[in-house]
């Protein structure tokens, strides 16, 4: 049996904090119905990140909001002798109104 332990990630480029590996549909229909309620304009995959993607790009969640809530899989590494394991975990994202310039109230 391996142990985990969390590795710090490098940082994240600007690019990076706006491209995706994947696109889910669901997560996308979830997130718009979601700034549908809350009067919103902003779009999915364009106007839509997590805390972390927002800091390379300049802006920051402003204190107070609520992130919309998403379920995500996340797979471990396993080694010679087991498989990676998936689990479900839920990850939070923010519109671009629910964000300030960074440096700035």
């Amino acid at each position: 049996m391996t142990v985990a332990t969390k590795q710090k990630r490098p940082p994240m480029t600007e690019e990076e904090a706006r491209t995706f590996q994947g696109f889910s549909v669901a997560n996308a229909a979830r997130v718009m119905l979601a700034l549908e309620q809350r009067g919103c304009d902003c779009e999915p995959y364009a106007d839509v990140f997590t805390f972390r993607r927002w800091l390379p790009q300049g802006r920051v969640v402003a204190k107070g909001e609520k992130g919309i809530p998403l379920p995500v899989v996340v797979t471990t590494e396993g080694d010679e002798e087991e498989e990676g394991r998936r689990m479900l975990r839920t990850s939070y994202v923010f519109c671009r109104c629910q964000t300030t310039e960074r440096g700035t109230k």
